[in-house]
């Protein structure tokens, strides 16, 4: 971090220092150019080349100073020694009282996140008891397989087409609400269709808005802390009464997702991917389920890897994924597993594509899944707009995918 200019600071020091952390690549030119000017006026290009122009500038004045000592007396050249020495001392005091007031402020901001998780807990309503659920006797050797992803929970959209009318109204009551209608069909289906002794859900990502962004922030219905906890209670209640309603057992993956990260200190996007909201929910969901023997919370990861009767998949939310066939490479390489279909969310449409032979089905699939939230401003940017959905598909015993569904939820 670059102090700002000092009251004993000339302006041309300023500027070489701010200068020289530019070619030390502590700050971007968009920086440089708003602590040259105290603000960004010219397109980065410009201010380029701005930078080029103000560092041989710099050099003229370095080469002026010299030439200037050379016609000073002795004991003018020692009290500017003198000043110089009491100027560096000065600013490697101020070096280290901004790096203690970094790490104090980390220590505040890790006391204050853990203060705002226990207040936010506390606001939480009274918890029901969890009942236990008993499983139904007849065996179909089949797995099923339920994927949803990006619910954006805690957000408020309220898109609309060129006449006003609505296209898309979100909001965390709207989500409860589509939960609600994709657990009742799931429940109809398993009664009527189709027949399973397991159910493996991915959680793809995504499940928070976060606030990557300022205009985030104007989005929001709630904090990001007190979604995070009304998230995972409601997923973990959603879960208990699917058990319940099929009467097989669930294996629950919580995957993390770009919008779910926790950029601390100004951090950018991936400096610290690690630290991510998927974490908490997925602990918060494995402590309020951990009395019911029915249903198993993964540990947290960035993907899920299962073998399902031999068929190979790997779920992730597909945030840094560009095109299908590297994608599947990189994940098999990487981690040397083979992979007979790779499940992503994240892009808020869903689309399947078969790049290959492999599989007890015979090809290689790229499946992604469309999102809770429906279509919002990233649908626009990406110009695939989808109406919100879940993916549910089943192996059967042979280790084959079949009776595939995609559940449109608004």
């Amino acid at each position: 971090m670059i102090q700002d200019k000092q009251k004993d600071e000339s302006y041309v020091t300023f500027a070489k220092r701010v200068t020289d952390a530019y070619e030390n690549r502590l700050i971007d030119i968009d920086e440089w150019g708003e602590m040259i000017l105290g603000e960004n006026i010219y397109s980065s290009e410009t201010t380029r080349r701005c930078n080029m122009f103000m560092r041989r500038f710099l050099e003229l004045c370095e080469v002026d100073e010299v030439l200037r000592k050379q016609d000073k007396t002795p004991e003018e050249l020692d009290l500017m020694a003198l000043k110089e020495n009491i100027q560096e001392e000065r600013l490697k005091l101020q070096t280290v009282n901004l790096e203690y007031n970094q790490i104090q402020r980390a220590k505040a901001r890790d006391k204050l996140f853990a203060e705002q998780i226990v207040d936010a807990i506390k606001r939480l309503p009274a918890l029901e008891p969890i009942e236990k659920c008993e499983l139904k006797n007849n065996k179909s050797n089949n797995v099923g397989v339920l994927c949803i992803a990006d619910a954006h929970y805690g957000v408020d959209i309220n898109m609309k087409d060129v006449f006003g009318h609505t296209v898309n109204l979100y909001n965390p009551s709207v989500f409860k609400q589509r939960m609600e209608n994709l657990l009742s069909e799931l429940t109809s289906d398993a009664e009527e269709f189709c027949q399973y002794d397991v159910l493996q859900v991915f959680d793809l990502g995504d499940a928070l808005q976060g606030a990557l962004r300022m205009t985030d922030l104007v989005r929001l219905k709630m904090g990001v802390v007190d979604a995070a906890l009304e998230y995972a209670n409601y997923i973990s209640t959603w879960l208990t009464e699917l058990q319940k309603r099929i009467k097989v057992p669930i294996k629950y993956h919580c995957l993390g997702g770009n919008h779910c990260e926790i950029r601390l200190l100004n951090a950018k996007a991936g400096d610290f991917a690690d630290e991510n909201f998927g974490k908490i929910i997925r602990e918060f969901i494995s402590l309020r389920l951990k009395d019911n023997p029915n249903i198993i919370v993964e540990a947290y990861g960035e993907f899920a890897y299962e073998n399902i009767k031999g068929t190979k998949i790997l779920a992730y939310h597909g945030d840094r994924s560009k095109k299908d066939v590297p994608e599947i490479n990189y994940w098999q390489t990487y981690h040397n597993v083979d992979i007979d279909i790779l499940i992503a969310g994240h892009l808020h449409h869903g689309e399947q594509n078969s790049i290959g032979y492999g599989g007890k089905s015979g090809e290689q699939q790229v499946i992604h899944v469309p999102s809770i939230v429906g279509i919002d401003d990233f649908s626009k940017k990406q110009r695939k707009i989808a109406k919100a959905g879940a993916l549910f598909f089943m192996i059967e015993n042979d280790g084959k995918k079949t009776w595939q569904k995609t559940y449109i939820l608004n």
